[in-house]
C-alpha cells in the first residue's frame, strides 16, 4: 500500500488531477486492460498526456502484481477441473474389473488430462495464462 501512496504523490506532483489518478487506480484494481485505461485517460474529456498515463499505469500495474493478474484465475479453475477429472478417472481405473480395453482407455484419458493439467498450471503459476 505504501508503494501506491508514493505513486500517487509522484503523479499528483506532476500535475495529474486526483480524480484521474483515482479512476486509473480503480481500473487497475478491477483488472481492466491497460489499453482501455489509456484510451479513457487520453480521451477528449480527461486529456491526460499519453506518456504520463502510460508511465503511471506501468507503475500501478507493477505495484498491483502485473497487468494480467486477474486473467490467471481461469488457469487455476481449469487446472482444478483437470485435476478433479484425473482423480475421478483414477478412482474408476482402480475399482474397475479386469476389462483390459477399459483400463487402456482410462489410462490414455488420464495421460491426456495430466498433459492438459500441466500445460495449464505451469503458465498460470508463472502469470502467463491467457484465456
Amino acid at each position: 500500500m505504501k508503494n501506491l501512496i508514493e505513486i500517487k504523490e509522484k503523479y499528483l506532483s506532476l500535475g495529474l488531477p486526483e480524480k484521474h489518478f483515482d479512476y486509473a487506480f480503480n481500473a487497475v484494481k478491477s483488472g481492466t486492460k491497460k489499453d482501455i485505461i489509456i484510451k479513457n485517460l487520453t480521451s477528449d474529456v480527461r486529456k491526460v498526456d499519453y506518456t504520463l498515463a502510460s508511465n503511471m499505469l506501468d507503475d500501478m500495474f507493477s505495484a498491483n502484481g502485473g497487468e494480467f493478474k486477474y486473467e490467471n484465475r481461469g488457469g487455476y479453475l481449469y487446472s482444478i477441473l483437470y485435476l478433479i477429472v484425473i482423480i475421478v478417472l483414477g478412482l474408476i481405473l482402480t475399482f474397475s474389473n479386469d476389462n483390459n480395453s477399459l483400463r487402456i482407455k482410462l489410462s490414455a484419458a488420464i495421460i491426456v488430462f495430466l498433459v492438459l493439467f500441466f500445460r495449464t498450471l505451469l503458465p498460470t503459476l508463472r502469470g502467463r495464462f491467457r484465456e
